[in-house]
């Protein structure tokens, strides 16, 4: 054991570097100086006396020095000698730059980060009234890794043997790269600040690669503004996470800082602060950024995410960007753009077995125009794509006509862009190596198959010309009433028309022996506007208080739904006709005008005249006939454009809240006429270092006298899959209200509490908390509507509860997800309405996959 110990410290060696930082006028110490090795990011600052200890355990051959008002200085040291003493002689400074405050005791770093923050309305670009500039973008994705077990597969093989037939590309670290995609993207991207709004136009776009992404979302992807980051901003959101910004108004938190350097960067003589986070397992970034002397601008910033970080199958991240003060008509210096980003991501999956990916993307800016706003309904659309782009495209030497003649147009103005905006950053010899590549990967039949298979698993549905077969999660369910349920459905897509769109399933259940199924046609009369006019019709098995826009959209959950014992079924035959708009950008306004029946399969009955009580005639069944006005308010949403299907992506800050009235008619053939109110919010909000939280909120009032299903059924989620935003330890259909307000409010801690516990912090586990609150009551008038009946041993009868307007119904849970990666387990406390037979507590497990 002695052998082994003394084996490992000669292996490691901690060599100790100590002295004194001195005026080399007076001799006297120079307090809060900067020492730092060449070459490596490490350094320490001296105390108030000039006095420091360096211990590393590599070293290199020099150090250098620096101090505000003295020179910067390299000094040589020994490399073989284990324990230093050094004096340190720093010459006076050799010109004159801005002021930078220090206070007594304070590190001379501090002073330069308060001077940035200080000068954001010049230098931060997001406080110029418009701006506008061309960007070139290339982004690559290939493989970097593949396990010995992966390699033996079939495929793998394959394609190995293809490509060994050509000349390999390399990573910066010497491994062999598997290419699976290059694109090359030209866009103009537009931004106005007040309003805020944002607009990319995509010109053009290259792509060569794997086919299991349609290219127009693609090119939505990899335009020059996907990855432009503001380090002036508080927070950078990188894949989905916050991340905290080395000059964020937090920055004395969260990082470490010393100045380690003055040096020149282009034309601008530049202060250069190291940075590395206080805590490696939270999400911050180490690095190096150079700051202007005279302007306090971010001139150039390179941060990495340090391989600690509570982030999932990520490997290395690195961006880089570099950034020049953009001039206004009058020649004036109003805001540093950002005229070269380069960004790294290595990514691996779950096991020793897994892929490793590596994706990056370099962007070059330019011809930067500022202070020329256009119109508001410029910005309309986020991001459009022209009808340009081009996909694995075949070689000009075998086209003819025509074709040829586009071809070579096509060359020639990509040359151009490549020379004049790419420049240095354009496709090099290596990049055009790594698509011949691609070309070889692409001719292995194999391939092919796996592009299929990868794009039905990430998609839901296989694409066949005009024609999109699927969602397979909906394909198959088993449950008490249809037994086992099939079912195959169709989408047209944009090969089919961009103008219209037309959906339609069919299913059958063995159980009950009934065919289902459901026809839509949608169209688009105004992409810029959003303006759709659409029919649909639909008979099928439904559940109680539990349709997708009650779920919010969960489709897993709601596929999930159909399995097992399918309590509060009703079968219905509907039609609606319906108008959408969206006049302004986060203004969306729907009318629609339907019919839908009720045909229970439990026992139900309702008291078709309340007021003569046990007297009443009752019915099972009903026939609701309405129209309706719904408004939906997303003023700072993003989405992306999948053909003719528009899926939101992201919202700013402010809340999405959708307001709809419902109009129900005896006229149009109903049984009820009545007023529905219902109104629905939710919201992500950042809470810096406490992390994320977001919720949901809904309310409901109707003044009308109906019968239980026509009022509002809350969504109960009594499986053992938990499910935000439901009411996890509450029955189907439990409790039924004419009024009422509820609040869904989960909050992640991202590692906050668990990265500062010694030994649970290296299983980058994430808290959560989650309250789920119901405020609801349902007036004596409609109680009486209800209509129960005797049921026959062995089957549970129906009973609508009620909640007293003056006690909220309260969940409260707590779990742990990021468990192996994927896995979550949520602790929820029902905390009152605890009858006999209610179980107040539940564990329940979920997977996730993020970040």
């Amino acid at each position: 054991m002695s052998i082994t110990g003394t084996s490992v410290l000669a292996q490691t060696p901690t060599y100790v570097l100590s002295g004194t930082v001195v005026d080399a006028r007076s001799g006297v110490g120079v307090p809060f100086a900067s020492i730092a090795l060449v070459g490596r990011n490490a350094g320490v600052t001296s105390d108030e006396n000039g006095l420091f200890t360096l211990k590393t355990t590599r070293l290199t051959d020099s150090i250098y020095v620096s101090s505000m008002g003295f020179g910067v200085k390299r000094f040589g040291i020994d490399k073989n000698k284990l324990v230093q003493q050094l004096l340190l002689k720093l010459p006076p400074a050799g010109r004159v730059l801005q002021e930078v405050v220090v206070r007594a005791g304070e590190n001379p770093a501090w002073g330069i980060l308060r001077n940035v923050r200080k000068n954001l309305d010049k230098n931060d670009r997001s406080r110029i009234r418009a701006y506008e500039y061309d960007s070139y973008a290339k982004t690559s994705i290939s493989l970097t890794h593949i396990s010995d077990k992966l390699r033996s597969n079939p495929l793998i093989k394959k394609v190995l043997a293809a490509m060994d037939k050509k000349d390999s590309v390399t990573d910066d670290l010497g491994r062999k790269m598997m290419p699976l995609m290059m694109t090359e993207s030209v866009s103009k991207y537009y931004y106005r600040e007040s309003p805020e709004r944002r607009h990319e136009d995509i010109l053009k776009t290259r792509l060569k690669g794997m086919d299991v992404v349609e290219p127009e979302i693609i090119s939505q992807f990899v335009g020059g503004n996907a990855l432009s980051y503001n380090f002036y901003q508080n927070y950078i959101r990188v894949l989905g996470k916050d991340f905290a910004s080395p000059v964020g108004a937090d920055w004395k938190g969260w990082y470490s800082m010393y100045l380690a350097d003055t040096t020149k960067i282009g034309n601008f003589v530049c202060y250069e602060i190291q940075f590395d986070p206080k805590n490696k397992q939270d999400l911050l970034f180490t690095g190096k950024m150079w700051i202007d002397t005279t302007t306090f601008a971010l001139t150039m910033l390179e941060a990495k995410v340090g391989a600690e970080a509570n982030l999932n199958y990520v490997r290395r991240l690195e961006i880089e960007q570099e950034l020049e003060p953009a001039l206004d008509s009058a020649g004036n210096k109003i805001g540093w753009m950002p005229v070269a980003m380069r960004t790294t991501a290595e990514l691996y999956g779950i096991g020793k077995n897994s892929i490793g990916a590596m994706a990056q993307q370099v962007t070059r800016n330019g011809g930067f125009v500022l202070n020329k706003p256009k119109p508001l309904s410029f910005y309309d659309r986020t991001v459009s794509v022209a009808d340009t782009a081009k996909t694995n495209t075949v070689p000009i030497e075998e086209l003819e006509g025509d074709a040829k003649e586009d071809a070579i147009a096509e060359e020639m103005y990509w040359a151009n862009v490549r020379k004049n905006l790419g420049a240095g950053d354009s496709l090099s010899v290596a990049d055009r190596k790594v698509q011949e590549l691609i070309d070889t990967l692409r001719a292995v039949p194999l391939v092919r198959t796996t592009e299929i298979l990868t794009r039905i698993a990430t998609t839901g549905w296989y694409r066949r010309g005009p024609i999109d077969w699927g969602p397979y999660p909906y394909a198959l369910a088993v449950n008490n009433i249809e037994g086992l349920r099939l079912r195959g459905g169709f989408r047209t897509n944009g090969n089919f028309s961009k103008s219209m769109v037309l959906r339609a399933y069919a299913a059958y259940g063995t159980g009950d022996a009934r065919f289902k199924g459901g026809l839509e046609y949608d169209y688009i009369l105004s992409r810029r506007k959003w303006t759709i006019i659409g029919a649909k019709v639909a008979y099928d098995l439904e559940r109680l208080g539990f349709t997708p826009e009650l779920i919010n959209g969960n489709k897993v959950f709601y596929a999930f739904s159909r399995f097992g014992q399918y309590r509060g079924g009703y079968y219905s035959n509907s039609q609606e006709i319906y108008f959408r708009t969206e006049p302004l950008k986060g203004a969306m306004f729907t009318v629609a005008i339907g019919d839908r029946t009720f045909m229970p399969t439990f026992p139900f009955h309702y008291r078709t005249q309340p007021d003569l009580d046990n007297n009443s005639p009752t019915r099972p069944d009903f026939n609701d006939s309405y129209w309706s006005v719904e408004a939906r308010l997303a003023r700072k949403e993003t989405y992306i454009m999948d053909g003719n299907e528009r899926i939101p992506i992201a919202t700013k800050r402010t809340p999405v809240i959708w307001l709809k009235y419902t109009r129900g008619h005896r006229a149009f053939g109903g049984d009820f006429s009545y007023d529905r109110y219902s109104l629905r919010a939710f919201q992500t909000l950042k809470f810096g270092k406490l992390g994320r939280s977001s919720y949901v909120l809904q309310a409901g009032y109707t003044p009308s006298r109906l019968p239980a299903p026509l009022l509002f059924t809350h969504t109960g989620n009594p499986t053992f899959f938990f499910a935000p935003n439901t009411f996890n330890r509450m029955q189907f259909y439990e409790f039924v209200s004419d009024q009422f307000a509820t609040l869904h409010w989960q909050h992640g801690f991202d590692g906050f509490i668990f990265n500062r516990i010694p030994l649970i912090k290296k299983l980058n586990w994430r808290l959560w908390a989650n309250t789920d609150i119901l405020w609801g009551s349902r007036r004596e008038p409609n109680r009486r509507v209800d209509a129960p009946q005797d049921v026959r041993p062995g089957v549970r009868p129906t009973v609508f509860g009620s909640l007293d307007p003056n006690i909220p119904y309260i969940e409260a849970g707590y779990g742990i997800s990021n468990i192996f990666k994927i896995f979550r387990i949520q602790v929820v406390h029902r905390l009152n309405y605890l009858g006999p037979g209610v179980d107040p507590f539940v564990i329940k497990g979920g997977m996730e996959f993020s970040f």
